[in-house]
């Protein structure tokens, strides 16, 4: 079993709750961390104080960016999330949470409603391919209650890839995506659809292919 530690928004019905959750039922031991400082005070994103106890032995880091400030919350706090595990615990696989917007391009509606949000979470996403960690990207749609296991689950590289996920079933994929060798240096995209539950996780992410190398900006 794995030890993950889970960025997220402090509060108990985020999708970082969630994922911790799944986490902690697959019986690996999680470490949440749901506040990363004031959005206002940027420099309070620095290093914490107790930083080796945090980080030092994780196996896994999952970062949720919080809502607000996007250059702050997505593209600030990977860079300095992905220092910290670099410090502390290096080969740690760095999971981040994206949005299947990216992959539209500035035409989405959900890029134009603040001219930060997709520079920053393709900022962030670049961040982690080049970190020379192992890591996963994954690009939720839209997010619904339904719940764990009612239906079928895409995982998609198109980038136009659209649909709806139970927030149960992102969860499960993002903690199989840990568990699983064949999800590192992925980006996806992922939906429900009709039909039953992934029956075996490490043949759906075998059929990703490895993201291209990129080099650090």
């Amino acid at each position: 079993m794995a030890r993950i530690v889970v960025v997220g928004s402090p509060y108990r019905a985020s999708s970082g709750r969630i994922i911790a959750a799944t986490a902690a039922e697959r019986g690996h031991t999680v470490r949440y961390v749901g506040d990363l400082g004031d959005p206002a005070r940027p420099e309070d994103l620095g290093e914490p104080t107790d930083a080796a106890t945090v980080w030092e032995g994780a196996d896994a880091v999952v970062l949720v960016p919080r809502r607000g400030d996007a250059r702050v919350h997505t593209e600030r706090a990977t860079h300095v999330l992905l220092e910290q595990v670099r410090r502390h615990a290096p080969g740690a696989h760095f999971v981040l949470f994206s949005s299947f917007a990216v992959g539209h391009g500035p035409a989405h509606p959900l890029n134009r409603i603040d001219d930060t949000l997709l520079p920053a979470r393709v900022a962030a996403e670049r961040l982690v391919r080049t970190s020379g960690l192992p890591y996963t990207v994954v690009r939720p749609t839209w997010m619904t209650d339904d719940p764990p296991g009612s239906h079928a689950l895409t995982l998609t590289q198109h980038p136009y890839g659209d649909g709806m996920v139970a927030r149960a079933d992102m969860a499960a994929a993002i903690v199989a995506a840990i568990e699983e060798p064949a999800a590192r240096c992925t980006t996806f995209s992922l939906f429900n659809e009709p039909g039953t539950p992934v029956a075996d996780w490490a043949a759906a992410f075998a059929a990703l292919r490895r993201d291209e190398p990129q080099e650090e900006l």
